[in-house]
Formats: structure tokens, sequence, C-alpha cells
């Protein structure tokens, strides 16, 4: 039987956020562009998932004060680790739970620069459960697009993902890396 194991790689959006300025400082994320992805251990051995919904929205500029907001909101349902048997389960009540939490949320509004990286504290909400997360990332880009890079790492059982028999490390680690690498564009540009 395969095991669930993606609930902390969302973010966050953990997994998963948004850019920098420009013309306007506030971002989104291109729906035609980018992805969130995760990576996890079962059984001992590593997998990657992604997200395949997911929107970000970002308010900041990176020649200004470290002020500003990001906020990513994640489709839990739309996980995809190309195991079916293996995406249902992380959909069940041990694991995501989507049928009461159908949505991860990452919110943040603290930025400092970290060397060539920018680092943003924010709270992850996940099955109901709010924690702290740390995301760090880079930017790049033209003034009319940027592209947005980064990873945190999450542990799913501050989240209360594993219930039962995967409440411990035995077959799924604790650990879940998210990694994003996304395009954004003004948040008032038309499709």
């Amino acid at each position: 039987m395969a095991l669930p194991l993606i609930a902390q790689s969302f973010v966050a959006a953990v997994a998963c956020l948004a850019a920098a300025p420009a013309a306007s400082d506030v971002w989104q994320g291109d729906q035609n562009a980018g992805s969130l992805q995760f990576v996890a251990t079962q059984a001992g051995a590593k997998f990657t998932g992604c997200f395949r919904k997911f929107t970000v929205r970002f308010d900041f500029d990176p020649a200004g004060p470290p002020s500003g907001s990001l906020e990513v909101m994640v489709d839990l349902e739309s996980a995809d680790t190309a195991d079916a048997e293996r995406d249902g389960i992380l959909n069940s009540a041990e694991f995501f739970w989507t049928d009461r939490h159908p949505q991860a949320r990452f919110q943040a509004s603290q930025f400092r620069r970290e060397g060539e990286r920018w680092r943003a504290d924010g709270e992850l909400s996940l099955r109901g459960i709010a924690q702290p997360v740390a995301v760090l990332f880079t930017l790049a880009g033209p003034s009319r697009q940027l592209g947005m890079k980064g990873t945190a790492t999450l542990r799913r059982l501050d989240f209360g993902v594993g219930q039962g028999e995967w409440s411990t490390t035995e077959w799924i680690g604790n650990e879940v890396e998210v990694r994003f690498d996304l395009a954004l564009i003004p948040a008032d540009a038309r499709p």
C-alpha cells in the first residue's frame, strides 16, 4: 500500500510564494507558469510531488524598506505525487483532511535580506493548525515579470499531518522540503 507524506510540503506555503517590484509593487502568480513542489521521505526513499493549483499575491519592493506582504493559497486536493493511491491517502483525514481543510495558507509580513537571498517570516495554516514558517527566496527578472525561487522546510507532525499509524516517523519522515519556482506578474496585468 502506498503511503502518503506530502502534508508539510505545502507552503507554503510554504511553499510556494511570490515576488518583487517594478511599475507596480503588487504581484501575483502567473497561472500559466511556475511550480510548487515538495520533497518527502517514505519508507526511506525520497519522492517529489507538486501542487497543481495555488495562488500567490506579493506586495513587496526589494529596493524599499523590508516591509510588505506575501500570501500563498494552496488547493490541497491538487497534490500530485504520480501515485494515485498515495494522492488519495493524502486527502484523507489521516493527512490533509481536505473534506474539512481544503486549503493551506501561508502569510508573511516580515522580510529581511540574508546575503543574496530574502527571508520571509510568516505563518502557515494547514489542517486547522497555524505554525511559524520561514521561507528563503531570490528574485530576478525584467520589470513586467519576476521570477521567485526558493525553499522552506516543514515538519508535518507540527501540523497534525499523519494521524493514527502515520503519527510516527517509522514509515514517513517528519521533514518536508517545499521548493517553488514562480513567475510573477503585476497584479493589475490583464490576461
